[in-house]
């Protein structure tokens, strides 16, 4: 019975770690290159974020186009919700550490590759203590018959299978970031300000031999 009751609480204490969550402003600073990390200007992009109720439609989130440097900024509010989730360690450590609340933030990026636009997404968890940030998953969605992004890319061994390219299997899904901040922002005392960095780099399109 002991044993039950802790694993109970320790249940009832990994829900209440996921559902909580904290409206924010998130100051967006967002950034296209290639691979040689060379701006990639006048890209149509729409960012969005997972906290938003329809994240895998086609009209959520926000477009621009990238300027001269290859970048955007802009503010938005978002959800941060937490997670437990055990910090970056040796393996060793890692089997008596204990996971710890982290703040979550999944981001996604429709962007353009050869004829198709994709949507590209990130799972962010902050810890806290440290500020430490680590990239929990990196998917890549394809729209489905009424454009909403809900067809999961297959990521295997050999590469990734789209159904608009099936049989043909990409080394690369087109992009994937290269670089990623989630932090508060020191200068506000309430803690609702965070800032988010994020970049993607392009890999050329397939050479069919």
């Amino acid at each position: 019975m002991k044993f039950r009751h802790v694993a109970l609480v320790a249940i009832a204490l990994f829900v209440s770690a996921i559902v909580r969550s904290q409206p924010v402003t998130l100051e967006v600073s967002f950034r296209l290159t290639d691979l040689d990390y060379k701006p990639l200007g006048g890209v149509p992009v729409r960012l969005l974020f997972g906290s938003e109720p329809d994240w895998q439609g086609a009209n959520s989130g926000h477009r621009f186009v990238t300027d001269t440097n290859g970048g955007a900024r802009l503010s938005v509010p978002v959800i941060l919700d937490k997670r437990l989730r055990k910090a970056p360690t040796n393996f060793v450590d890692s089997l008596l550490a204990r996971p710890q609340p982290t703040d979550h933030l999944m981001v996604g990026a429709e962007l353009p590759y050869m004829t198709f636009r994709w949507l590209y997404t990130v799972d962010l968890a902050r810890f806290p203590k440290g500020g430490d940030v680590v990239l929990d998953d990196f998917s890549v969605y394809t729209p489905d018959a009424q454009a909403r992004y809900t067809h999961k890319a297959k990521q295997e061994a050999n590469g990734w299978t789209m159904p608009e390219l099936a049989p043909l299997v990409l080394t690369h899904a087109g992009y994937e970031p290269w670089d990623y901040l989630l932090d508060v922002d020191p200068g506000d005392p309430t803690g609702r300000r965070w800032t988010l960095r994020i970049a993607f780099k392009q890999w050329p399109p397939p050479v069919r031999r």
